[in-house]
């Protein structure tokens, strides 16, 4: 009984690994950067990979960190990811996104998660 609990629990944990990572790109070159006072909720990065892969909603190779908080985001939190950003694009490193695509920033598709790799 208890090895029956263990292996469900571990089912059930994996289903939530595998949909949390469902909207990731991984492996991806940030290839151009953009901050500004009023358009695109304040800072966007370009990747070198199609969004609309992991989100159809999503047309385009730019997304946004909201660093102005307009999606009801933590401006903090965003400052945070786009320093992650500046040093992936810096050291030219890959990241790895997580694209929410139902927040958008003049038709541009939110990350909500960026993990620098290599």
């Amino acid at each position: 009984m208890k090895k029956s609990n263990l292996l469900c629990a571990m089912f059930i944990g994996s289903l939530f690994a595998s949909s949390a990572l469902a909207n990731s790109i991984s492996n991806a070159k940030i290839t151009q950067m953009i901050t500004t006072d009023e358009d695109y909720a304040g800072c966007m990065i370009k990747l070198d990979k199609k969004i609309s892969v992991v989100s159809s909603s999503c047309p385009s190779n730019w997304l946004t960190f909201s660093c102005n908080g307009d999606l009801g985001n933590s401006v903090q939190q965003a400052s945070m990811m786009w320093e992650q950003a500046q040093m992936a694009y810096v050291l030219n490193k890959t990241v790895r996104v997580k694209v929410d695509s139902s927040k958008k920033a003049n038709g541009y598709c939110y990350a909500s998660y960026i993990r620098v790799q290599d």
